[in-house]
Order: structure tokens, then C-alpha cells, then sequence
């Protein structure tokens, strides 16, 4: 199971537990455990553990487990769709339920094919239209149509090709699906009536092993993907290029989660002792930090009205988000730099970056053997976003690195000059 280390850092990290800020209060009908799946719809929250779902259908207020029958494997992902509730599995494939968890029948038929059963290894459920897609952690994404009589479906051939058959996420915008799959840095979207995915980098120019997608979402005007290893989110208004990436300044990550509420974003960003919860209100620019949760772990997160649910390696917890206000000055938690027009380059180049406060800034660029090919001051900008052009025109055609220096923060985007 793909998921095993990170339970086991899970582990280590309820060790020796402490104290959650105070703002967070576990919710006491699930037993304290991990709590690897959350899922919301309406006043509906469904929550998987590694042996039982547990259902509200009031918002969060009374709950109840599955009954009677234990689906026996840790449920890691949940889905709840005219009245039935749908749970992947590590290991068992997709469970369906009619009646939300009381009475459980096995929805695996056409779910073959993956080597060493990881079709079974079930990591992300969504619905597009009439259609349910599974992603798994080793066999790419499946399909199932929900009206009729229908099995599932291998759902695309390019996931293998690029190495990113361990798909850790699905999410749905419109009319487009995007997958979170592979460790080198890949998205890929797929829209109804394309016949394959579409590969999408997120550095904009192409391979960069060790930069994994762990989820994304969609906020109405734009897309926002998590990554671990230390690069924090990327957003995008289309789903493909160009991304913007954001560090977030919280240093290494080893996984992150997100969720919306409306057009706002929230993140789980987990580090080697801690969970840092962010908050950003333009789409994934620019983040705030909430919370700073020392020895927990976070799976996945929800909104239900204005509450947080966060389900974690010791249970599930709740956080009022009431009074969690769009940052006046569009202040970011650390440095972005991205690509505003497209890649390669021709001529003129437009570089969209954020500035954690107000101050200097330095943008420079180098060709591949390390020598300064051109240098562009920014004097005393204020925090938040910031946008500026310059001409590429005298530089040859190649690859090129643009450094942002603001401070001692640094962040480098590659830049792919054509004539």
C-alpha cells in the first residue's frame, strides 16, 4: 500500500501528542484514531477510519458509525452521491452503501488490471456528470457509469507512459477533471469528450523529479494544487500552464490537503513535527497561517457552514472559520514566483511573484553555466502580489534560471528562450 509511510510518520508523530490550539476541539463521537477520509455534502459528513465510516446528516451535530458490517481495511477516500455513500479502500476496491453505512455491498465489478491488485489501492472518488472516477495509488483512474447497468473502466493510457500511475487525487471544476498523479512534477486534465489526459507541468517547462501532487481543488475562478518536499501549492486559473508556484515559507513539507469554502482555500501542510493550517482568500496566491498544530498529522480536511473538519492521526477535529477574514493587504505566508504569459519565450517576458512584506526585491537570470545574463531591481514594493515585464530579446535561445531575491528568501523558476 502506497500509503504506508505515511501512516507510519502518522504514527510517530501521536507518539507523544500534544495539547491542539485552542481553537480546535475533537469531535468525540469518532473514537481517536486515524481518521484518513472526510467528505462533506450539504449538512451530510462522512468520515472513514481504518476499519468503520462514521455519518452526520446534521451538519456535525449527532453521528453514528457504519453498521453492521465492518468494511475491515482503512477507508481512504469517501463520496456521497444521491443518497449513497461510496468508500475507496486500501486494498478492497470501492464499497457502496445505500443507506449511508448501515448495509454494505462490494462495487468492484471491471475493477482489474493493476499490477499486484493496485487497481484495489482506491486513493480519490469523484463525480463528473453520471460518471464515478477512482484513482489509485498504482493503476492510474478508473470510470463507472451510475445510471444503468455499467463496470468499470480503465480511464486513460498516459498516466503509465510518465511515470504517474500512483495517483494520490482527483478533483473536479466544471467540466474538467484534473489528477494529482506521479513525483515529477505532473498534473493532467482531462475535459468530456477528450479521448486521452492531457499532460501539465507545474514548473511550466517540464520534468522535476522529487515535486509530487497530492491533491488539488478547484475555487470557481481558478485551481490550486498541494505538493510535499518543500514547494508548498501552485495555482492555476485553467488547470495547465502557466502555474504559479508559491512558497509558502514553512520549509520542508512532507504532504499537504486542501479544501474550499466558497472561493477560499484552506491547507494542511505537514511537516516533520507539525501541521501548519493556512488559509488563502485569491485562489492559492496568497496564504495566511492559522495554526501551527505541534505532533499531528492531517489526512484530509472539509468545510461544513462555517466549521472546519480536519481528519488526523488522532481523530477528527473541528475549527470555527467565522472569523477567518480575507487578508486586507494580500500578504502571503512566504515567496511566489511564476511565469504570467506563456512558455518558451519569444520576447517580452511577464514574471508574477509575491512579496511576504514590504521591501526590495531582485530578479536575476543565469544561463546554464551559471553566469549572471541579465539583472531587473525592484525598489521598494509593497506586500502582496507584484507583476513586471521585461524584454528577453537579448538573450540567445536556451534555458535560463530567474532568481528572485527578496531578503534572504530565494525562489528560481526556469525560463525556456526561443527565437
Amino acid at each position: 500500500m502506497k500509503t504506508l509511510g505515511i501512516y507510519l510518520t502518522a504514527i510517530a508523530l501521536c507518539v507523544a501528542a500534544s495539547p491542539a490550539a485552542a481553537q480546535w476541539t475533537r469531535v468525540d463521537a469518532v473514537p481517536s484514531g486515524f481518521v484518513i477520509a472526510v467528505r462533506s455534502s450539504g449538512d451530510t459528513i462522512v468520515v472513514g477510519t481504518t476499519t468503520l465510516a462514521y455519518v452526520s446528516t446534521d451538519a456535525g451535530a449527532s453521528w453514528h458509525p457504519s453498521q453492521p458490517a465492518r468494511i475491515g481495511v482503512p477507508i481512504q477516500s469517501m463520496l456521497v452521491r444521491n443518497g449513497t455513500l461510496y468508500v475507496g479502500t486500501a486494498g478492497l476496491g470501492v464499497f457502496a452503501s445505500a443507506n449511508l453505512g448501515q448495509t454494505w455491498q462490494a462495487f468492484n465489478d471491471g475493477l482489474v488490471g493493476g499490477f499486484l491488485d493496485t487497481q484495489l489501492d482506491v486513493s480519490d472518488l469523484q463525480v463528473r456528470g453520471d460518471s464515478l472516477y477512482a484513482s489509485t495509488f498504482g493503476a492510474g483512474v478508473y470510470i463507472r457509469g451510475l445510471n444503468g447497468v455499467d463496470v468499470w473502466h480503465h480511464f486513460g493510457e498516459e498516466f503509465e507512459p510518465n511515470q504517474a500511475s500512483n495517483v494520490r487525487g482527483l478533483a473536479v471544476g466544471g467540466t474538467r477533471l484534473l489528477a494529482a498523479g506521479g513525483a515529477n512534477g505532473s498534473v493532467f486534465f482531462r475535459d468530456p469528450g477528450d479521448a486521452e489526459w492531457t499532460l501539465s507541468w507545474l514548473d511550466n517547462v517540464g520534468l522535476r523529479p522529487g515535486l509530487e501532487a497530492f491533491g488539488a481543488v478547484w475555487t470557481g475562478t481558478g485551481w490550486v494544487v498541494s505538493t510535499g518536499v518543500g514547494h508548498g501549492v501552485f495555482s492555476s486559473t485553467q488547470g495547465h500552464e502557466p502555474w504559479a508556484a508559491v512558497n509558502l515559507g514553512l520549509g520542508l513539507l512532507n504532504s499537504g490537503t486542501l479544501t474550499t469554502r466558497g472561493h477560499r482555500v484552506f491547507g494542511a501542510f505537514n511537516r516533520n513535527n507539525d501541521v501548519v493550517i493556512a488559509h488563502s482568500g485569491d485562489d492559492g496566491r496568497s496564504w495566511d497561517v492559522l495554526d501551527v498544530l505541534p505532533q499531528a498529522f492531517v489526512f484530509r480536511m472539509t468545510t461544513v457552514g462555517t466549521n472546519l473538519y480536519a481528519g488526523r492521526a488522532d481523530g477528527l477535529w473541528r475549527r470555527s472559520t467565522a472569523t477567518v477574514s480575507v487578508p486586507g493587504n494580500g500578504a502571503s505566508a512566504g515567496l511566489g514566483l511564476a511565469f504570467a504569459g506563456a512558455q518558451p519565450a519569444a520576447h517580452d517576458v511577464r514574471l508574477r511573484f509575491n512579496m511576504p512584506e514590504a521591501g526590495n526585491a531582485s530578479i536575476e537570470v543565469f544561463d546554464v553555466a551559471g553566469r549572471r545574463a541579465a539583472a531587473l531591481a525592484q525598489p521598494s514594493l509593497s506586500a502582496g502580489p507584484h507583476e513586471v515585464s521585461w524584454s528577453a530579446r537579448e538573450l540567445g535561445p536556451g534555458v535560463y534560471s530567474v532568481r528572485l531575491t527578496v531578503g534572504q528568501l530565494r525562489e528560481v523558476v526556469r525560463l525556456v528562450r526561443v527565437r
